[in-house]
C-alpha cells in the first residue's frame, strides 16, 4: 500500500467495534493491536456489543479503555441506540469494525454521525453468508474508507463476493508477540494431563465443527496409532466450544480416548505448545490460522490444510506439509513423515520460527495498522479542499500486492 504519515495536532481518537470480549482469534487480535498502537498518536477505545468477558478484563489491564453494550442477544435492538449515545459521546477521528454485525453498523453509524475516517475488517471466508447477508454488505460496502483483510485469500474471497473499489481492501496479516511465544518455558507433561513418555500431536483451535475438520484429525490419529512405532502417541486437543461433547463422544467410538486429552479452554497457550511435537490444523475453511503461527514460533513442524490463508503461513516442505482438507490419507501421511524423521521436524521447526520472526510480528501488524489510519486520516483531513476540486483524495490510496 502507498501510504504516508500526516502531522496531527492531537492524538488521533480511534474506536474499534467487536462483537464480544469473550476468547477467539479476532479478539485475541484486537488485545494485542489496541495494546500497542503508539499512545503518542492514538486514544484507543475498545468497545464490544456484548457484555464483559476475559479479554475485556485483559484490555483494562494493559491500560486500553474497554466498553461493553451489555447486548444480550445478536440482533439485540438496544445495542444500536446504545452505540449511537457512545458515538455521538466519543466522537471517533477512526471507528474500525471487527466481524460482520459490528462491520454493518459501524458503516451505518459512521454515515448518519460523520465519523471522519470508518474501517471495516474480514476475518474468514465467510462460507456462512446466505443471500440477505452479502446483500447487506455490498449495500453498505461503499461507506467505508477501507476494509482490512487477514489474509489475502480472505481479501479475494471479499473482493470476489462484494463489488466495489479493490483499492479500498487491504491485505493485513494477523501478527504474534514471537517473543512470547519463542522464551521456552513449558509447562510438564502431567500438568496438562499426557502420559510421561511417547510423542505428542497437538492442535489449538475453537472446536468448531465442521469448520476446523477435528473429526478428521480423530479419524487420522485412530489410523496413525495402527502404527507399531507409533502406538504410544498422544493426542493434545486445547480449546472449546460446541462441538466438544461430539468430538470426546467421538474418541470413544474410536476407541482412543485414552491416547487424548480434551484441556479445554486455555490461556497459556505458550506453556503447552513446546510440549508437542507436531502440531496439526486440519480446518476446512481458515480465514488465517494464528494458532500455525503461535506453533511456529514455538519452533513446531507444522500439518495443516490447503485452505484460505493457511498456505500464505505454512511453506509446504519447508515449515511443514499441506494437505488437502477431509484426505484422511494424506493427513496421516503427512503426520507419520514428520513423527518417523526428527531431523526433517527440525528442520521444519527452525524455519517456521524464522518464518514467524520475519513475516508475522504482532508488531509488524501494529505499523501497517498506523500507517493505515493515518493515511486514511490525512486523506480525510484534506477533504474539503479535494471536493472543491471534484477530485476525492481517498481515491488516491492504492493497494498493492
Amino acid at each position: 500500500m502507498q501510504v504516508e504519515f500526516t502531522d496531527t495536532a492531537h492524538r488521533l481518537k480511534l474506536m474499534m467495534l467487536t462483537v464480544g470480549f469473550e476468547v477467539g482469534g479476532t479478539e485475541q487480535q484486537l488485545l494485542d493491536l489496541s495494546s500497542r498502537l503508539d499512545p503518542r498518536r492514538f486514544h484507543v477505545t475498545v468497545c464490544a456489543l456484548k457484555g464483559n468477558g476475559t479479554l475485556g478484563d485483559e484490555l483494562r489491564e494493559r491500560g486500553v479503555r474497554a466498553i461493553t453494550l451489555n447486548g444480550k442477544s445478536k440482533w439485540d435492538a438496544r445495542v444500536v441506540f446504545r452505540l449511537w449515545r457512545v458515538l455521538r459521546q466519543e466522537q471517533p477521528d477512526i471507528l474500525h469494525a471487527f466481524l460482520f454485525i459490528p462491520n454493518v453498523v459501524c458503516r451505518i453509524m459512521g454515515r448518519l454521525l460523520k465519523v471522519p475516517v470508518v474501517v471495516g475488517s474480514y476475518r474468514g471466508v465467510e462460507i456462512w453468508a446466505n443471500r440477505a447477508y452479502i446483500l447487506l454488505d455490498r449495500i453498505t460496502a461503499c461507506w467505508v474508507d477501507a476494509m482490512t483483510c487477514c489474509s489475502h485469500a480472505v481479501r479475494q474471497s471479499v473482493v470476489s463476493r462484494i463489488d466495489g473499489m479493490q483499492e479500498k481492501y487491504v491485505a493485513i496479516h494477523n501478527g504474534i508477540d514471537v517473543a512470547r511465544f519463542s522464551a521456552g518455558a513449558a509447562l510438564t507433561r502431567s500438568e496438562v494431563g499426557v502420559l510421561a513418555d511417547g510423542p505428542i500431536i497437538g492442535t489449538v483451535c475453537r472446536l468448531d465443527e465442521p469448520v476446523k475438520g477435528l473429526r478428521h484429525l480423530l479419524h487420522a490419529f485412530a489410523l496413525l496409532l495402527q502404527d507399531p512405532k507409533l502406538e504410544g502417541c498422544q493426542l493434545l486437543v486445547v480449546g472449546d466450544g460446541p462441538a466438544r461433547a461430539m468430538l470426546e463422544t467421538l474418541a470413544m467410538t474410536l476407541r482412543i480416548s485414552k491416547h487424548v486429552v480434551f484441556t479445554g479452554m486455555r490461556r497459556d497457550v505458550q506453556k503447552i505448545l513446546p510440549l508437542m511435537d507436531l502440531f496439526v490444523l486440519p480446518s476446512q475453511y481458515e480465514g488465517f490460522g494464528i494458532a500455525i503461527v503461535e506453533a511456529m514460533a514455538t519452533g513446531r513442524p507444522i500439518v495443516a490444510t490447503a485452505v484460505g490463508g493457511i498456505p500464505e503461513i505454512v511453506l509446504h516442505g519447508e515449515t511443514g506439509f499441506l494437505v488437502a482438507p477431509g484426505d484422511l490419507v494424506g493427513l496421516v501421511e503427512a503426520m507419520s513423515q514428520v513423527l518417523h524423521h526428527p531431523e526433517c521436524a527440525a528442520r521444519f521447526g527452525s524455519a517456521g520460527l524464522e518464518r514467524a520472526r520475519k513475516q508475522f510480528s504482532i508488531e509488524k501488524a501494529v505499523k501497517q495498522h498506523e500507517v493505515l489510519y493515518e493515511t486514511l486520516w490525512g486523506a480525510a483531513s484534506r477533504d474539503s479542499v479535494s471536493k472543491r476540486t471534484g477530485i476525492s483524495s481517498r481515491d488516491k490510496i492504492a493497494v498493492t500486492h
